[in-house]
């Protein structure tokens, strides 16, 4: 990652002309305002004002953390002020989960086959997309359905009104706005939607050169290659050190709810730590942070969504945080794991030991938003956007019919993705999202055991089937 490498750079001339490193100081208790305002006013005394970063929070009255510059041996100084719990070095502690991929053929396709556009045959609230990539299409092919012999799927189809009045927040590099994923969304994302870590530009651009932070915002709300295409956008532009990922997930948490935004919030965090854990493991101060901030947010009805992990050659198990968190089943965070598009689990996904706790989405050789160095679109792989998909379509569900129970949001998120996935076809496992609509309606397969179209077009108002096509009542507001 260029802006990584940039990071260490500039740590590396300030530590060789100064000798100083940055550290994050940790309270033992961040909601005690009288001990946190002791060790602030400490830090200060004996580093000064500009060598101190406080992470506050007003909305929650705590203290999260500290950011300082100190030379190496004053850290034993820092830890024995009175509250201090931990003082960590700022390296970098997680890696994103996505893999570039060469395959191109998956973006002419997407680029040539037409506009995003409602089918003359349906009526709102139902659309087809025929521009969609195969990886999209899948979201929308119905179970008990064999895919076609030959050639490839011919649509996504989707329920224009879902995905209203929610936002999916993005811990990642940014993403490039200028691209038409996003400049063709209905909100784009405003500059104050854009929330930058400590070390990141504070500019409204993807710092990945490859685009990472891009693909992954583009499969959960992008134009063409979005599974929610009406979600807003929040951007937690930052890097994988330990002080941006505190950042990030305490500012969403800040956010959602200074904008009153439970129940209608995903946050996608599509990495993984670079240390292994298992489910039972100590963890380290700051993943403890993490983890606190995690539960916080479910108790605000957010939905959290993570990555499975990209090293299935070493483990097909979870063994990195925040994934292995999710074997705990009072802990409600989404795991999605990355599946092809044949429907079968990718070569490098982990999850699949415990298959049954992942939610499984497209997650090799998918079609995306391309990053700052290349305009259009690209081809990836990795679990990054495999759950980038997942929390397109738990943002395209928090805006469905069926409203979910306040109070027990992220939990019953978590078991209807689980209880709605299908196998692609009635022959590969694992079970794959699906977003309820029939997506093969007006196909020609060379199998069918598809249930009865009424039953596949749940949640879909006033809808009804004429001549085997599904329309949905006139008046529905079209928004995408």
């Amino acid at each position: 990652m260029v802006a990584t490498s940039v990071l260490l750079l500039v740590l590396g001339i300030l530590h060789f002309a100064h000798g100083l490193l940055e550290y994050v100081v940790y309270p033992a208790n961040k909601k005690d305002v009288p001990a946190c305002s002791q060790i602030n006013d400490a830090l200060v005394k004996i580093l000064g004002a500009s060598k101190v970063q406080i992470y506050k929070s007003p909305i929650r009255k705590t203290t999260e953390f500290w950011l300082v510059q100190i030379l190496e041996a004053q850290r034993a100084t820092v830890l024995q002020i009175p509250g201090v719990d931990a003082v960590m070095e700022n390296v970098i502690v997680a890696q994103n989960c996505g893999e570039s991929s060469t395959n191109l053929s998956a973006v002419t396709t997407a680029d040539s086959t037409g506009s995003d556009q409602a089918s003359p045959e349906l009526k709102l609230p139902l659309r087809r997309q025929r521009d969609a990539p195969q990886d999209l299409d899948l979201v929308s092919w119905p179970p008990h359905k064999l895919k076609p012999l030959f050639g490839n799927l011919k649509w996504y189809m989707y329920d224009v009104g879902r995905g209203v009045d929610t936002y999916i927040y993005i811990i990642d590099s940014g993403i490039n706005k200028d691209n038409a994923e996003f400049k063709s969304m209905p909100w784009p994302p405003e500059p104050d939607e854009w929330h930058y870590a400590y070390g990141v530009t504070d500019s409204t651009t993807d710092d990945n050169l490859a685009g990472h932070g891009s693909c992954v915002a583009s499969k959960a709300a992008g134009w063409k290659t979005g599974v929610s295409k009406n979600s807003q956008l929040v951007l937690m532009k930052s890097l994988p050190t330990l002080a941006d990922v505190n950042f990030a997930f305490a500012a969403a948490l800040d956010d959602i709810i200074e904008k009153d935004r439970q129940g209608e919030a995903v946050v996608v965090y599509p990495a993984t730590s670079i240390q292994t854990f298992g489910a039972a493991s100590a963890l380290p101060r700051n993943w403890r942070s993490v983890n606190e901030l995690i539960q916080e947010l479910f108790a605000q009805d957010v939905v959290v969504v993570t990555a499975s992990g990209n090293n299935a050659a070493h483990s097909s198990s979870l063994n990195t945080v925040p994934a292995v968190w999710a074997l705990d089943p009072t802990f409600p965070l989404i795991v999605a794991g990355a599946v092809t598009t044949g429907g079968t689990i990718a070569s490098f996904s982990q999850g699949a030991a415990t298959s049954s706790e992942i939610v499984w989405a497209p997650g090799e050789s998918i079609v995306c938003a391309n990053g700052p160095s290349s305009p259009g679109l690209a081809v990836r792989s990795g679990t990054s956007f495999a759950a980038a998909m997942v929390a397109g379509l738990a943002a395209y569900e928090l805006s469905g019919p069926d409203p979910l129970p306040p109070g027990s949001v992220p939990g019953v998120m978590r078991s209807r993705l689980l209880a709605s996935s299908r196998p692609i076809s009635p022959l590969t496992s694992p079970k794959v999202i699906w977003n309820g609509i029939n997506g093969a309606l007006g196909t020609v397969s060379n199998t069918s055991t598809s249930q009865p179209a009424l039953q596949l077009v749940q949640g879909v108002p006033n809808a009804t089937v004429v001549s085997g096509i599904t329309n949905g009542t006139e008046g529905q507001a079209s928004v995408a």
